[in-house]
């Protein structure tokens, strides 16, 4: 059981039902801005978009588009719509729902906004245990019983596992969600046919081509590739494999006071043919020529292999790297491999012969050496 976030227009239409007057738009359909102002913005979980400029306030629909397009520059395919609401800014407050192991419990304060991380002291919190303690919390939080109640069976009936709205804005007995954003339990999936499916869940970030191009080689074949972008301008960048040994040697990375100079972070294993394997690192050795850290070095590392083929994917590796030699020379990269397996003794002569003759060579360890060795002689040739 995880918890997942859907996306903003999902979890509003679960919470207001037909009231919700939100509009989604999507990259790959056509997009349609109604008539009126609106409130545009990115819908794909993405925290603080105010401050990032991914909400625009009050426009129409040419100024809409305009800002989309901008947004999916970025990267971003997934944006909402909805009307604007006029309101002042000292009627702006947070409120949170959260499933603890007493209960649900409410964070709440009457001055909200997007600064409410700078005043962490004027935030009340009360749990909820059973009905009776309804009246209580809308007594002592200003907020309307009828409210509340529905909050709740909404957030019981839905499986949901965290609800933060941010503004709430309260007028009177009236409630307007400016912001909303809900976890769910994703095993309730199968309760909840009516409500929300694995359609809603919505990625935390933007995604880097290269981690799409890698999802889409991971769907063809019975081997395992994942790519995770993590800093494009970063300054170690990392082929693992073995799910183990690879989170191993990249904490050692963070360990070692390199993390901000971690690139990427991900791993093939499964057994993968020369081909994908070079398909793969052809990947990650693009982002690496894109950096623009002035040193860079790249770590060709993993735990002893149980049946990938050290040598094929090897073979797999070089093929990439010899496509862009003259490159990687100019741009003074180091490789550094630290690889165990069948066929190790094979793989790693080939691979040592290969960078020496390319002026590439940083370091090459088999099995006998530990498995984090690779990582400190790149932290050693690229210094924090």
């Amino acid at each position: 059981m995880a918890r997942v976030k859907i996306s903003e227009y999902r979890a509003k239409k679960i919470l207001l039902g037909e009231e919700y007057k939100g509009v989604q738009l999507r990259s790959n359909n056509k997009m349609v801005i109604p008539k009126g102002k609106w409130v545009a913005k990115v819908d794909q979980g993405v925290k603080k978009r105010m401050k990032q400029g991914l909400v625009v306030v009050g426009k129409v629909g040419a100024d809409i588009l305009k800002a989309i397009r901008s947004w999916e520059k970025k990267g971003f395919s997934q944006f909402l719509l909805e009307p604007l609401v006029p309101h002042e800014a000292g009627e702006e407050q947070y409120f949170s729902m959260e499933r603890v192991r007493e209960g649900i419990r409410f964070l709440h304060t009457r001055e909200g906004g997007i600064d409410i991380d700078a005043h962490p002291e004027k935030v009340h919190t009360y749990v909820y245990t059973a009905a009776k303690d309804i009246a209580d919390i809308s007594k002592r939080s200003g907020l309307p019983k009828e409210f509340l109640t529905t909050a709740i069976h909404v957030f019981e009936k839905n499986f949901f596992g965290f609800l933060e709205i941010n503004p709430l804005v309260v007028q009177g007995e009236n409630i307007f969600l400016l912001d909303a954003a809900v976890l769910v339990d994703s095993a309730g999936e199968f309760f909840v046919r009516d409500s929300w499916s694995e359609d809603d869940v919505v990625q935390g970030r933007a995604k880097h081509a290269a981690e799409t191009r890698v999802e889409e080689l991971a769907r063809t074949t019975p081997a395992s590739f994942k790519l995770t972008v993590l800093n494009p301008d970063g300054a170690l960048f990392f082929l693992l494999s073995g799910g183990g040994g690879s989170i191993v040697i990249a904490d050692e990375a963070q360990l070692e006071g390199a993390g901000k100079l971690i690139a990427n972070y991900g791993e093939y294993s499964g057994g993968p043919t020369r081909e994908e394997t070079y398909l793969y690192a052809k990947e990650v050795i693009t982002l690496m020529l894109a950096s623009r850290a002035k040193k860079k070095a790249l770590i060709i590392a993993g735990g002893v292999a149980n049946f990938t083929d050290v040598r094929s994917t090897f073979l797999g590796i070089i093929d990439a790297l010899t496509e862009v030699a003259p490159a990687l020379r100019k741009a003074g990269v180091k490789v550094f491999v630290r690889r165990g397996g069948p066929n190790e003794t094979a793989g790693l002569a080939l691979m040592r012969e290969f960078l020496e003759r390319e002026e590439l060579l940083g370091s090459v360890h088999g099995s006998d050496d530990i498995i984090t060795s690779a990582v400190g002689d790149a932290i050693a040739a690229a210094p924090v």
